[in-house]
Order: C-alpha cells, then sequence, then structure tokens
C-alpha cells in the first residue's frame, strides 16, 4: 500500500509518513506502489495515491525536483540556491538533499527532461527534428514519457499530453509498423518493409522507420512481435535486397536538432547522455538557435524552416557563416516586419501626405472609412505614420497623436490580429480565423481583417509572431478552404472598404490598385482627387453600377430604358435609377480651327450625339440646352429627351403618353384605369403649421391588372402627425365586394426619456396591411438575413424573444419550439441572450453584464457594442447580478464603461447603422428603427414597417424568389408579375388598395 493509505490506517505515525512522502516529492515522482507508477504530485493526488489536504505541501517539496521560483529571474533555482536565498530554511534544505543524495544524486533543476513535444512547443527543438524523433518512437513499439519514465502508446500518450493532438495522425500511421500494416486485399499484417511494396508508405519514411528499429534491437516482425536482425528479416522477406542495402549504407534520414544538419538515427543515439534515474538515453538541450526580429518579438530560424521560409541549404550555409542574421532580415522583411497596407492618404489639391487621422479631421475621409483604413494597418501589424515612414504599435501610435482616443480601443482590438486572441479560461493563444470560428471576433469583420493581412503581404501567425503562406496557414489551422475561398472570390462579403472618390465598395486589394506609391518612402498612399477633378468627374457622370430589371411576365432581364417603356416603372423611378447606371458623358471636342462642339456619349452602348449637329437638324431646341447648361435638368435627362428625339417612329408610339421630361407635374391618367371598370377618385391636401404656406398636388394612378381591381375595397386612411394632416379616399366601383376594412393610425411624437420600453417585436408588411413575425419577414423577403438576426438579438438581449401574437417575451429555447425562430437562429443568438442573463465568472460564478464580458474579452467587440446600443436605447444596461438595468451613471460608477463609451452609447448618433430599413431601404440605427415604429395598443408589441417596394421608388434588393411559396418576381401568394397595393406611411399622400373578406377594426400608434 501506499504511504499515504498507511498513514490513514494507522499502520504508521503520520509525521513519518509525511517525511517519507516529501522525500519521494523531492526526487521527482511520488510513487504508486500498487500500479508501479512514478506520479507528480499533481497526479497522485488526482489518482487519490496521496491525500488532497496534504498537496500544497507536496507541491512545495517538489519544487527541490523542478526548481524553485526566483523573484528575480525565470530561471529556476535548485535546493541549494534556494537556501542562499532564503526561500526555504536550512534544516528543510539539508532534509531534501539528504533524500536526494540518496536515490542517485542532487538535483539540478536547471537539467530538467523534456518531451520532444515539449521541446518544439518551447522552441527548443524545431518541428521537423522532433517529429521525425517521435515517429521513430511509435515505430520502435511506444511513446515515451522522460519525465514519468513511462511507455505508452499513442492514444495514451494524446490523452496524457504527452503529444500534441495535431500528431495524432501521424503517430498512429508510424505506430503501425509495430502492430502491423493491414493489406487492404487480404487483410494480412505487413511490417514497414513489405508495405513499401504494397504501396501503403513511401522509401524515405520507412527507412526511417526501419533504421531506428534496427537501432533497438532489429526489424520488428508485427506478426510474431519480436525483433529480428536485418538478415533474418531478408530471408523472412521482411525487407527486400533494395532495403537490406539502403540500410546497410547507413542513410542519414533524421535531423541534427543542434545542426539541422542530415543525420542517421545511430548518430543521434551516441550524442545521447544516460539519466542515472531510469536509464533513458536523453539528447542534450540543442544550442539556442540564432533568432531574428519579427512582427513583435524575436524569431527563431527553426519557426522560419518550419514555414517553409527557409529551406536546408540555408541552415547549412547559416552553420558555415556565409548567412547572416541581416540576410535573412533583409530576404524575409515583408514577412517579419514589413508591411503593404495603404499607409497614409495624398491630398492633390495641397500635393502633400498626410496620415489617415489628420486626413479625416481635415474633411478628406469620413470618420467610418477612416476607422476601417486604420484596422487594416492594426490588423497587418503596424499603425503607419506616412510622413516620418514610421511602423508603430498601436500604443506607440497612440502617445504619437496619430489617432485619436475616440479609436484606441477599435485598433487594440484589432491588434490582436497580429498578437493573438486568448481562448477564454486558458492561456491558449489563436489566430484570427480561430477567433472567427469560435465567435469571439464577429464574422463580417473579422474577414476584413483576414483580407487585409493577406492584401498586405500574408496570414499572421500569433505564435510565431511572422507572416506565413497560405498553404502553411492551411496545415497550421489559421485559415481553411471555405474561408480563403471567400476571401479570393471578391464578392460583396469581402467589399468592406469604401473608395472615397467614387464612393464604391471595394476589397482592401482593389483599394491598393487604385492607390500610389509615395517616391521617398515607398509606401502606399491613397489619392485623394482634387476638388476640381472631383466636380468634373461628377459633370462627366461616369458609370458606377448596372440596374437590372425583371419581367415579372416572362423572368428577363431588362434595361432600364425598356421598363419603363412597358410602364413597369414611372418617369420618377426611370431617371433615379438611370442616375445610378450614370452611363451618359459630355465630352467637349476642341477642333484644330478652336471651334468647341459638344458631345454626349453613351458609354453602356457607345452610340453618342453631337449637340450641335442635332441643333442644325432641329430634332432639338436651343431652350433644352440651356435648361441643361443652367441645370434644370440633369444630363440624363438632357439624354432621354434627345433619345426620345432621334428614336425611329416605330418605337416612338410605346412612349407617346410618358410625361415630358422637363414637366412639373403629374396628372391622373383616367383612361387606363376606366378601361378596366374602375372609377377613381383621389385627393390629397397637406398643411404643416411650421410653414404658413399650404399645397396641393395631384397623384399619378398605375393601371391595376384585372384580377386586382376586382378585389378593390373601400380604405379610409387617417393619419396625424404632430400638426399635419393626410387623408387620401379611395372609392371603389359598383361591383366591388361590399366588405369594408378600416384602418386607422395615430403617430404620436416620440417620448424624449423612457423608463424602459419594448424592443422592435414584429414587422407590419404595409403591402398586405398585417403583422408578421420576423422569421416570416424574411422568409418573405421583406428582411434581409443580417436586419433580422440584428433585432433578434436586441431582443434577446433586453429580455427575451417576442412573441408578436401576444407580447410576451421567450427564451430563445422556448421561441424555437414555437417556431419563432429556427433552430440555426437559436444557435446564433445564445451570445445575445447571455447579454441578458449574463456571462458566468469562471473564477467567483457572479454574472457578468455584456460590458463586463467585453472588459474581459468574453465578448468581442462588435457584437458587445451593438448588444450595448440595443439596451441603452430601450431603458439602460442590463445588470444580470442584479436583474435591473442600469443608467450610463451607475455604469461608469460601476466601472462598466470609459467616459468615452458611455458618451457613445448615450448619443444615438453614434450609435452604428447597421440595420437595412425594411421600407425605405437606407441604413439606420436601432434607435430609429424604434423611433419608426408602430405600437400595438393591445399587445404593446412595436412593429416596423416594411414593404417589398422602397418608400423611396426602388424595389427590395433583397430576393423574394427565394422566399417560399413566391413565384418569380413576386410577393409570397400573389399573382405572377402582379403586386398588391402598398401603404406608404413615409409619404405625404397614399392610396390604400388591399384584399379583405372580413371586417376588420385595428389600431395602432407609431412611436414616432
Amino acid at each position: 500500500m501506499s504511504l499515504s493509505e498507511a498513514k490513514k490506517q494507522m499502520l504508521m505515525p503520520a509525521e513519518s509518513a509525511d517525511l517519507l512522502l516529501d522525500a519521494q516529492a523531492a526526487t521527482g515522482h511520488i510513487i504508486d506502489p500498487t500500479n508501479n507508477q512514478k506520479l507528480t504530485v499533481d497526479e497522485a493526488c488526482a489518482r487519490g495515491v496521496v491525500d488532497i489536504r496534504d498537496r500544497d505541501r507536496l507541491l512545495a517539496t517538489e519544487a527541490a525536483a523542478v526548481g524553485y521560483k526566483d523573484p528575480s529571474t525565470t530561471r529556476p533555482l535548485s535546493v541549494f540556491e534556494a537556501m542562499k536565498k532564503g526561500i526555504i530554511d536550512r534544516k528543510t534544505g539539508l532534509r531534501l538533499l539528504q533524500a536526494q543524495d540518496a536515490v542517485g544524486g542532487i538535483l539540478d533543476p536547471n537539467l530538467r527532461k523534456m518531451s520532444f513535444t515539449e521541446a518544439k512547443n518551447l522552441k527548443i527543438m524545431s518541428s521537423d527534428s522532433a517529429d521525425m524523433l517521435l515517429v521513430a518512437q511509435a515505430a520502435t513499439g511506444y511513446i515515451i514519457d522522460p519525465k514519468t519514465n513511462q511507455k505508452l502508446t499513442v492514444k495514451e500518450a494524446c490523452a496524457r499530453g504527452v503529444v500534441n493532438k495535431e500528431e495524432e495522425s501521424n503517430l498512429y500511421a508510424a505506430e503501425a509498423a509495430v502492430i502491423g500494416y493491414r493489406e487492404p486485399n487480404t487483410g494480412q499484417l505487413l511490417a514497414a518493409g513489405q508495405a513499401v511494396k504494397k504501396a501503403l508508405i513511401d522509401k524515405d519514411t520507412a527507412l526511417r522507420i526501419l533504421q531506428a528499429q534496427e537501432s533497438v534491437g532489429g526489424i520488428l516482425d508485427p506478426v510474431l512481435s519480436i525483433f529480428l536482425p536485418k538478415d533474418i528479416a531478408k530471408d523472412r522477406k521482411l525487407i527486400d535486397d533494395d532495403l537490406y542495402r539502403a540500410l546497410s549504407q547507413c542513410p542519414e534520414c533524421y535531423l541534427d536538432p543542434d545542426t539541422q544538419q542530415s543525420t542517421s538515427y545511430v548518430s543521434l543515439k551516441k550524442k545521447c547522455k544516460v539519466d542515472p534515474s531510469t536509464g533513458l538515453l536523453l539528447l542534450p538541450e540543442p544550442k539556442k538557435p540564432l533568432t531574428v526580429q519579427g512582427l513583435r518579438g524575436q524569431v527563431s530560424v527553426f519557426d522560419l524552416v518550419d514555414a517553409k521560409l527557409l529551406d536546408q541549404s540555408d541552415m547549412d550555409q547559416l552553420s558555415k557563416g556565409r548567412l547572416t542574421r541581416q540576410d535573412i532580415e533583409d530576404r524575409l522583411g515583408l514577412y517579419l516586419k514589413g508591411s503593404t497596407c495603404i499607409a497614409g492618404v495624398y491630398d492633390e489639391d495641397n500635393d502633400k501626405v498626410v496620415p489617415l487621422y489628420q486626413a479625416m479631421n481635415d474633411g478628406l475621409l469620413q470618420s467610418r472609412p477612416t476607422l476601417e483604413l486604420l484596422e487594416a494597418q492594426a490588423a497587418s501589424g503596424f499603425i503607419v505614420d506616412p510622413v516620418n515612414n514610421l511602423f508603430l504599435t498601436v500604443s506607440d501610435a497612440y502617445s504619437k497623436r496619430l489617432f485619436g482616443p475616440e479609436l484606441k480601443d477599435n485598433l487594440l482590438a484589432a491588434e490582436r490580429a497580429v498578437t493573438g486572441y486568448k481562448l477564454p479560461g486558458t492561456e491558449k493563444v489563436i489566430s484570427l480565423f480561430q477567433a472567427i470560428a469560435r465567435g469571439l471576433v464577429e464574422k463580417g469583420h473579422g474577414i476584413r481583417l483576414l483580407e487585409a493581412q493577406m492584401a498586405s503581404g500574408g496570414i499572421i501567425d500569433p505564435e510565431c509572431s511572422h507572416r506565413i503562406d497560405v498553404n502553411v496557414a492551411y496545415k497550421r489551422g489559421y485559415l481553411n478552404e471555405e474561408m480563403n475561398r471567400i476571401l479570393t472570390n471578391k464578392g460583396e462579403n469581402t467589399k468592406g472598404f469604401l473608395d472615397p472618390n467614387t464612393e464604391e465598395n471595394l476589397t482592401y486589394l482593389e483599394l491598393k490598385k487604385r492607390c500610389i506609391t509615395d517616391t521617398k518612402t515607398g509606401l502606399i498612399l491613397l489619392p485623394i482627387t482634387s476638388k476640381k477633378n472631383q466636380e468634373s468627374s461628377m459633370k462627366n457622370t461616369m458609370r458606377k453600377r448596372r440596374v437590372v430589371i425583371v419581367d415579372p411576365e416572362t423572368n428577363k432581364e431588362m434595361t432600364v430604358r425598356e421598363a419603363y417603356d412597358k410602364g413597369y416603372i414611372d418617369y420618377a423611378t426611370f431617371l433615379e435609377l438611370s442616375q445610378q447606371e450614370c452611363e451618359w458623358e459630355e465630352i467637349t471636342i476642341t477642333a484644330p480651327d478652336g471651334t468647341e462642339r459638344l458631345v454626349i456619349i453613351d458609354r453602356k452602348t457607345g452610340m453618342q450625339y453631337d449637340i450641335n449637329e442635332l441643333l442644325e437638324k432641329g430634332l432639338i431646341h436651343q431652350s433644352v440646352l440651356d435648361q441643361y447648361r443652367s441645370q434644370i435638368i440633369t444630363l440624363t435627362e438632357f439624354a432621354d429627351i434627345i433619345n426620345n428625339k432621334t428614336k425611329p417612329k416605330s418605337s416612338s408610339s410605346l412612349s407617346t403618353s410618358r410625361p415630358s421630361a422637363v414637366s412639373a407635374t403629374s396628372s391622373v391618367t383616367a383612361s387606363s384605369a376606366s378601361s378596366l371598370g374602375l372609377s377613381l377618385e383621389t385627393s390629397s391636401t397637406l398643411r404643416k403649421s411650421e410653414a404658413s404656406s399650404s399645397s396641393s398636388s395631384s397623384v399619378t394612378s398605375r393601371p391595376l391588372s384585372p384580377t386586382l381591381a376586382k378585389m378593390t375595397t373601400t380604405q379610409t386612411t387617417t393619419v396625424t402627425e404632430r400638426s399635419s394632416r393626410i387623408s387620401s379616399v379611395t372609392q371603389d366601383s359598383p361591383d366591388s365586394h361590399k366588405h369594408i376594412s378600416s384602418v386607422s393610425f395615430t403617430l404620436a411624437s416620440p417620448v424624449e426619456s423612457v423608463a424602459e420600453q419594448e424592443p422592435v417585436g414584429a414587422i407590419f408588411d404595409t403591402d398586405s396591411v398585417e403583422k408578421i413575425s420576423i422569421t416570416e419577414a424574411l422568409n418573405r423577403g421583406l428582411l434581409d438575413s443580417i436586419t433580422a438576426h440584428r433585432l433578434l438579438e436586441a431582443q434577446a438581449c433586453t429580455g427575451g424573444i417576442v412573441n408578436p401574437t401576444n407580447g410576451s417575451r421567450l427564451s430563445i429555447q422556448e421561441a424555437s419550439r414555437l417556431g419563432i425562430i429556427n433552430d440555426d437562429m437559436a444557435t446564433k443568438l445564445k451570445p445575445a441572450q447571455k447579454a441578458y442573463f449574463g456571462f458566468e465568472d469562471v473564477k467567483t460564478r457572479k454574472k457578468m453584464s455584456a460590458a463586463q464580458a467585453m472588459k474581459e474579452m468574453w465578448l468581442p467587440y462588435e457584437a458587445g457594442q451593438r448588444f450595448l446600443e440595443y439596451q441603452s436605447v430601450t431603458g439602460g444596461l442590463y445588470d444580470p447580478e442584479m436583474g435591473c438595468r442600469r443608467s450610463m451613471e451607475d455604469a461608469l460608477k460601476m466601472g462598466w464603461l470609459d467616459g468615452r463609451a458611455a458618451q457613445k452609447l448615450q448619443d444615438p448618433k453614434c450609435h452604428a447603422k447597421n440595420l437595412t430599413c425594411p421600407k425605405s431601404k437606407l441604413k439606420i440605427s436601432y434607435k430609429e428603427a424604434l423611433d419608426n415604429c408602430l405600437l400595438e395598443e393591445s399587445t404593446g408589441v412595436k412593429m416596423l414597417q416594411a414593404s417589398f417596394m422602397s418608400s423611396r421608388g426602388i424595389s427590395s434588393p433583397y430576393n423574394a424568389s427565394s422566399a417560399p411559396g413566391s413565384t418569380t418576381g413576386s410577393r409570397s401568394g400573389s399573382r405572377q408579375g402582379s403586386r398588391r397595393g402598398s401603404l406608404d406611411l413615409g409619404s405625404p399622400s397614399s392610396s390604400l388598395t388591399t384584399r379583405y373578406n372580413h371586417t376588420s377594426f385595428t389600431t395602432f400608434t407609431s412611436t414616432r
């Protein structure tokens, strides 16, 4: 039995047992006599070999073997050194030294034993050397743990952490040399030499395995489980003549950890020393390898070999003195300390180089693009001072005032893409990609940083502090094929950077291609086009995008012009979409005689119009040109007039009923309505107390399909907004159904301060005039997935998912069970729910708020900032420990926030516009979404208005055709190509046409 067990059974005095246990710990191991195992103190406590109450005393004694900590240095101290420094008393020290001397000698903790894996992890040995030696161990029977003198199978070694998990598959393959490679067809067990002939392993691997086996006793026969001499192995056909000859020549198929030169396994064994206490052969610790300066610290040349940045010939040159540290740093400058990120801005007007933050203050850049470019710098290694050509850490750059305090937290967070992210609850450092995969970094933000890294030199390995190539990043788990595909496809997901000159969204690489190189420093600068050039560019209206409209009848694409000619869009929409396409350009041509000709070119078709020639032919009038010159009409309108005038007569009839390009008003087209048997009378009156004048306008009624016309019902809509009053009445035809639906909306002034208010709980579909859940709105194509997710996030982090039927709050699990959200959403909403229920501190077991979780790095910054904004605008930050809301003053006093963060949360103007309004299709903040809501008085549910057609006259950008039950280009449940009437509460007047087969009365109150 163990000493501890003897003490418990009172077979020996407790004091004697304790002294003997101390002696065991001081010599390196606690002995388990039952299983004949040597254990560390922690292992012995875990297995019950010693009493857990003795743990602290034995750990203090174990320091005699592993070393005492020196407060002034990191070097471990021996017992004698600890006595001299007064860390232990003389009596204790002599007792421990006596125990060590009795079992083989005084231990020097600086000559500690370690496994090959530990040596590799501590950068003492190169990965290639360590991996080869581990394979040799596995191929000769067992993985050896030199600390416990135990021989372990690969499975046991992985379970105990003697080898890394990523090494497991290679070591299992090597272990097959002991248990036998299985022949695929017959199931016969094969030795390593036989496996080569069956192409199960390659010849080089076989030679390494066979050489290691021969050095420990002979070629291993897996069937007999014995080592056989080489000659007998040849006779038994375990090896063939070719392998026999190769082994006889003692090939150098291993790497010397000291020199990185090729060597044989026998030569490595000759370098070993025998451990007197265990008899194990131990390689001496390799000399400290040469290091070079990396992105943040020193980088071992072994790391560079592992990363395939240096090869074996370079190591040979290094050992011979033909290659120096400076040579390596010069050759691998981009990988070690360089960055080809966008360093600053070139101001064309003033012909000077400007740092990014200064450019923002000078009005050359907007705040958001500035932050994105600075984050790209930080994530690529350094903040760049383009004026002085300096590469600085974020802290150093802040001290030199290269950016303001409001950006510091964002840039420190982005810099962790270089230094690494700590896995919560551990000391393990993980890469940016791994942090994205684990949800520590929001995916969209992480992709932007990764793309910036790749475009400025390569993925950064935070552990080794240098860049690596993509194939090495794959191997180390810092990238996968899916992420690489996202980063290289140049889709909308990676277009996270704004060109300040054209306001186009681009990838970082595309933006770099538009940059220039500073001839003095070689830095990459983003040119800001001079104001004159910008005006010229605006005048020429260069095309930025292509607008495509799908014909709902034929499912074919149409141009904007074709859609207008066929009556799918009105003239105002036609002009707006044409301007977005920017297909027209004005050019002035000067002839040799000095005369000038004005030409406009359709950049899409290459067609051009000579304005002088058109005037001479009388196709256009001088007054139209004057209107264009005086900017009464735009270039697009001017071009449209010319296009109509020069169009062949056969096609001109299509547009005869269209309003004039310069017409200021539109009138009702009664003929199209009457042809369907529908009588329309529309009146609209607008009064505003803010202005003394009043105005009235006529409304253009679009033709309705016969099916929809027959279903027209009487609608009365009254909208009151402060002192404004709008009314619209549509009378039905005599043959329409006699069912009446009345809807009344009252828009009240927003309350300035609310103690606690509900989040957006549902969507109000203004097309079908009904309340629907957020998930249903997503399915119908009224919401994009990001906006839907964030609206649900806001619910989860402020008390639970809203049941749109009755306004009750549910957990994400219950909401998923009821079908309010799907399972995929439920998984993604867990962090948001934790922002309400609290993040549990692993040490104190207390519940942390979202703000505290952000400070402890348990919650990614972007997600956390969203949760804080949602909570702040609905009544205050939530304290999960106390179960109440906290004001900003409370949050500041409790240390949750600093002054700047609190100020940002208090000012709604600083809130991120990360939602897409489902009605206007514009970017809005969550506060703006709340302000735009209707309130259902019976349930208290806040409803965000949504429409398939933008209130600004532009179709929804969301793909409605993917919605369940929808037909091509049409809404769910509607006839192909037809649309139900829409209610626009944001416009001065609205005509409402919808389908009802019952009478309903519903009252909504807007929070606006």
